[in-house]
């Protein structure tokens, strides 16, 4: 009977100390695919002009860009549910609802703000990311 409940005790706490780097990996990767979704939603800068044109290039307004970052959100709430911060998740909810509605500036708005928790739950790493995450509601291109 003793030397069960020492293997069972020896089981939980394996399973226990395992499960921090799964649960780090998982935030870490909500947290790159939601980077991918802003870039994904950002306007091109007007450089000072009323508009651009770059027939080439696909900006955050053009509805293939807003699926694709609708993919990529779904995605992220995906892994963010397993052991993400409770506010990234509600705002992920709230972008991924944002885009599959084709409303681009209210789910990156919503996506900066799961950022702003996902990055505050690891620590400020990745430093890239981390540093252009608005502290503030506000639409402001990275």
């Amino acid at each position: 009977m003793h030397k069960k409940l020492m293997l069972l005790a020896v089981t939980a706490a394996v399973a226990v100390l395992s499960s921090p780097p799964q649960v780090q990996a998982q935030a870490s990767e909500a947290l790159s695919l939601t980077a991918q979704a802003v870039k994904e939603l950002t306007d091109f800068p007007a450089l000072g002009k009323r508009y651009t044109v770059d027939l080439t290039a696909l900006g955050g307004a053009d509805v293939r860009q807003i699926k694709k970052a609708a993919g990529l959100l779904q995605d992220a709430l995906g892994k963010a549910r397993s052991g993400g911060d409770a506010n990234a998740v509600h705002q992920l909810e709230m972008a991924t609802n944002y885009a599959k509605a084709t409303m681009h500036k209210e789910a990156r708005l919503s996506a900066e703000g799961a950022l702003y928790y996902l990055c505050n739950q690891a620590g400020g790493q990745p430093s890239d990311v981390c540093d252009k995450v608005p502290k503030y509601g506000s639409y402001v291109a990275p």
